[in-house]
């Protein structure tokens, strides 16, 4: 089920309480995978300042620049990445850029450093240049040290991901103080979350943004739209987050625990459909390679977002000028006994695996100015929610057929908008991914 908007409102008000006096380090990135530009395999400059462009317009300072490999194990990621902070450059407005190694990058933290030191585009914190990682040293707990003693040695600011001993399980309060302990060498800690429960997920950032405070830690949370693999690979597997609302469960984490910096996990994720970027189109698009599919926009994740990301840097709610809304649907009706098996199958679909229900629901996230209403048509149903002001979330059974959504305020319709996408019968082109939209351009 979707938050009942009076919890909605209980949540934002408890949370807009408890903002923290100094807001002058906060940051937001995205995690950028430097092996799919949107642009695709032969993306330039220019396609890379309008994703630059994109990225900044809904608050975002920069990207970490996810690389599998270096010169020495795949030569095309250190080239991107210095097309790209050549893009940065030329583009402006303080847009930041830092690598983020991952596999065999590892292995190439000195001339990953001296690449990109002194670059302008560069992230600085302290006149060093800021490095992260994700799975640093992969289970190897003293790779993991060697490594992070190597980063403090070359100069960089370094703030990693790496794995607690628990692996991917939720981090309670023992297991972020043995983080804490691990990040001694280092300048602070990247969770990078993703695949979980929002409610999950949330929890851990907050146990580990206590534990990185008590050692004098950076700390940087990650955010997450919706997580599901592809059918084709290992991470066959789905995380519910009913529309935007585990989103911003996973915003007021950390925004309630005052972390330093957040990272939207992910920007350009195409194969775990953890991605927020434009992909050209309000409905969907093949987007780098065939293998991801037919991908469903995800831009209301984004621009539902910015909302956030401005209380955030901010640290107190800004005042909603504008009546919004946001809408995230499946395509199909989802029959929802069979989600939790790992063979289910619906019609000739086999459904990812999930350890809740994935809901078979249309969700709609309202920012509103005023109270109003809410009016939700599919077919000859016509279902009507009363809104107060500020945010509020909704859900109702989703049915086939295109969705129609309405805001009527004092009798008078303020917004009027028709679902790009209709809800299906039998047509499982959407995976099992989130279809999002809005009622007007961000």
């Amino acid at each position: 089920m979707g938050v009942p908007p009076a919890l909605m409102a209980t949540r934002v008000s408890a949370v807009s309480t408890q903002a923290a006096a100094s807001q002058a380090a906060k940051r937001v990135f995205a995690h950028y995978m430097v092996a799919w530009p949107r642009g695709g395999p032969n993306a330039g400059i220019d396609d890379y300042i309008a994703e630059f462009h994109d990225a900044q317009q809904r608050g975002i300072d920069g990207f970490a620049l996810n690389c599998g490999g270096w010169y020495q194990s795949e030569p095309l990621y250190r080239a991107r990445v210095l097309t790209m902070y050549r893009a940065a450059e030329q583009f402006g407005n303080g847009f930041k850029l830092f690598v983020s190694a991952d596999g065999k990058a590892q292995d190439e933290l000195v001339d990953i450093v001296h690449a990109t030191t002194g670059l302008p585009a560069q992230l600085t914190v302290d006149g060093k240049p800021v490095v992260s990682a994700y799975g640093l040293g992969g289970k190897d707990a003293v790779r993991c040290e060697a490594l992070i003693a190597q980063a403090e040695s070359l100069g960089a600011y370094f703030v990693p991901h790496f794995m607690p001993s628990t692996g991917e399980a939720e981090i309670g309060a023992a297991v972020a103080s043995e983080v804490g302990n691990r990040c001694h060498a280092a300048q602070g800690y990247f969770y990078f979350g993703a695949a979980g429960a929002p409610d999950s997920l949330a929890r851990s950032i907050e146990h580990l943004a206590t534990a990185l405070k008590s050692t004098r830690k950076l700390f940087m949370a990650p955010v997450t739209p919706y997580y599901r693999g592809l059918a084709s690979g290992t991470n066959y597997r789905a995380f519910e987050t009913n529309g935007f609302s585990g989103m911003a469960t996973e915003w007021l984490a950390a925004i309630q625990a005052n972390v330093d910096w957040v990272q939207i996990v992910t920007w350009n994720d195409w194969a775990e459909s953890t991605y927020v970027a434009p992909i050209g189109s309000n409905t969907r698009a093949q987007v780098y390679n065939p293998r991801f599919g037919s991908l469903l926009s995800h831009s209301a994740y984004l621009d539902a977002s910015r909302y956030f990301i401005e209380w955030f840097k901010r640290g107190a709610a800004p005042a909603i000028t504008q009546d919004k809304f946001y809408y995230f649907y499946r395509l199909h009706p989802v029959e929802v006994g069979a989600m939790a098996d790992v063979d289910a199958s619906v019609g000739n679909a086999t459904v990812p695996r999930s350890r809740t229900p994935l809901t078979a629901q249309i969700h709609v996230t309202a920012f509103l100015t005023k109270p109003a209403t809410l009016a939700i048509v599919q077919g000859n149903s016509r279902t009507t929610r009363d809104l107060p002001a500020g945010v509020n979330e909704v859900a109702v059974p989703s049915m086939p057929g295109t969705p129609r959504f309405t805001l009527i305020r004092n009798g008078k319709t303020i917004a009027d908008k028709a679902g790009e996408e209709p809800i299906r019968t039998n047509d499982f082109s959407g995976a099992f991914n989130y279809f999002s939209g809005s009622s007007a351009p961000d």
